[in-house]
């Protein structure tokens, strides 16, 4: 039908579609979206604690066995700032350049955490708009989070496919004419 992509590639792929193809691929995996972005977040976050743990030991010169050092360093605080930073970065859709200093895949990090910020509004929006369709939405639900087939749905409420197929086209055509304009409003520059 749309877009299915690997978790690994989820990221890369998000970024470079369209407005158009960025609401297929939300209606496409729309029960599982949610689960996705918090994926992406846990990874790109380990990658980050992992490459600044990688740098400072780097910068003390170890060699990959940690030593009990006589400085006045507080590694269980460090770590905890670490993670409130990380976490305030993703909340904002927005990392400070401390949180990212020194680390080689800085860049990389800063556009990963831009566009899981991005991925959240969408799906936000989507769920928004969704959530305000009146009658519909009860069905709506159904046939996007348990992927309950049309048939069924025209079957429990008493009407026939072609009038549920036909007002299910109705509805993704207006929820696409609300939601595209701000889309595409993310999709400037490449984000």
């Amino acid at each position: 039908m749309g877009i299915k992509v690997k978790d690994k590639d989820f990221i890369k792929t998000y970024r470079t579609l369209c407005a158009e193809e960025r609401l297929n691929l939300m209606f496409d995996n729309y029960n599982e979206f949610p689960k996705i972005i918090r994926k992406m977040e846990v990874k790109t976050k380990y990658c980050i604690k992992s490459d600044k743990e990688y740098a400072r030991s780097r910068s003390r010169g170890e060699l990959g066995v940690r030593v009990q050092g006589s400085g006045t360093s507080d590694p269980t605080f460090d770590e905890a700032s670490t993670n409130i930073m990380i976490d305030e970065a993703f909340e904002k859709g927005k990392a400070d350049r401390g949180i990212l200093s020194g680390l080689e895949n800085a860049g990389k990090y800063e556009a990963d955490i831009r566009i899981i910020g991005i991925m959240r509004m969408d799906y936000e929006l989507l769920t928004e708009i969704i959530e305000g369709l009146g009658d519909d939405v009860s069905w709506m639900k159904e046939y996007l989070t348990k992927k309950k087939m049309l048939k069924e749905i025209a079957s429990d409420r008493g009407i026939s496919y072609e009038t549920i197929k036909h007002r299910a086209y109705e509805l993704r055509c207006d929820i696409r004419e609300e939601i595209v304009e701000c889309l595409e409003m993310n999709c400037r520059g490449g984000m």
